[in-house]
């Protein structure tokens, strides 16, 4: 119930592992401390003053909250942001694959299993568990389109998803144990790319004679056109664009991210007593085909497990000392 991190402090320890984004991460860090602060605040002032346990509490306090939409193409760090979000605010995240469900899927078993996954991740605590976050990943894909046959995963699924983001009453069955759980008060954070939206905003200024930048000009309308349900996008209020990963972002996040992939490589080939190195060019060079790759930060893993696969199979148990990697180096490996 003690949340006292300000958007600021949040934003700051972001800075730390999401690389660029940083409109994104700023308004991510303001709406999560703002949800978990009020949220923090409401259950100890029901507790205090009215006797109430946590469990009744979260049950009786109102508490409006702002789900979050991020737009971006793949691999710009939407899912990366919500996870590193989540455990530095300490509460459990769950990841959802919406493509993955039906429309009988969602106002049914898959609703338990979500809310499951949160008491799994919470250690069974289920007072924690309903204050976690949920990530919807590729919301876009469930987009209704015109169609003859039965649409199983768009408008159905939208209005079954519609109930679990509103905040939805559900018991669990965990062994011969009943537990109730409410979605009432779980972050839930869409994440798509959402590839029509920007032709549609664009020929909605043109239209209208608007100027400005088509990204800060999104409505709700927008999505509708774009195939999605008015009132699942009205749960939605806080809205931000992610961008695209440049080279230089590409690089950074090398150098600079406490959660960068070439971290993990070194600390690999360390475990055989291998000494990793990389010269700046030959990091410049991995970072643009990475960006050649056009999958965002995880074309880093690709390029780079194809370019050490070499060293890494003939390396261990018969070399130790300094492995340097350049650009000759890279170009041999990767023509």
């Amino acid at each position: 119930m003690e949340f006292d991190r300000t958007p600021a402090d949040l934003k700051a320890d972001l800075d730390r592992f999401v690389i660029g984004q940083e409109m994104g991460k700023k308004v991510l860090a303001t709406a999560i401390s703002f949800h978990y602060r009020r949220l923090g605040q409401a259950l100890k002032q029901a507790v205090m003053e009215n006797g109430q346990d946590i469990d009744l509490a979260l049950r009786k306090t109102a508490n409006p909250k702002a789900n979050i939409l991020i737009l971006g193409p793949t691999g710009c760090g939407k899912t990366y942001t919500a996870e590193i979000a989540s455990e530095l605010v300490g509460v459990p995240f769950v990841k959802v694959d919406l493509t993955k469900f039906s429309e009988v899927g969602y106002v049914g078993q898959n609703v338990s299993d979500i809310l499951a996954d949160l008491l799994i991740y919470a250690n069974g605590n289920a007072q924690i568990a309903q204050m976690g976050m949920v990530y919807l990943d590729e919301i876009d894909k469930i987009a209704s389109e015109p169609a003859a046959t039965r649409d199983v995963s768009g408008r159905g699924v939208q209005k079954g998803l519609l109930k679990l983001v509103e905040g939805m009453e559900n018991t669990i069955e965990l062994g011969r144990e009943r537990i109730h759980l409410t979605t009432k008060h779980v972050l839930f954070i869409g994440g798509g790319s959402f590839e029509k939206l920007e032709g549609v905003v664009k020929k909605r200024l043109t239209r209208l004679m608007l100027p400005g930048d088509w990204q800060a000009r999104i409505h709700t309308d927008d999505f509708v056109a774009c195939g999605m349900d008015k009132q699942l996008m009205g749960r939605f209020p806080v809205r931000v664009a992610y961008d695209g990963l440049s080279a230089q972002d590409l690089k950074d996040i090398m150098t600079r991210s406490e959660g960068s992939p070439l971290i993990s490589y070194v600390q690999d080939f360390k475990a055989w007593d291998i000494d990793l190195e990389f010269t700046d060019e030959a990091l410049e060079e991995v970072a643009r085909r990475a960006r050649e790759e056009e999958i965002g930060a995880r074309g880093l893993v690709a390029i780079l497990h194809r370019l050490l696969l070499e060293d890494m199979y003939q390396r261990p148990g018969t070399f130790t000392g300094r492995l340097r990697v350049d650009q000759d180096y890279v170009e041999e490996r990767l023509p």
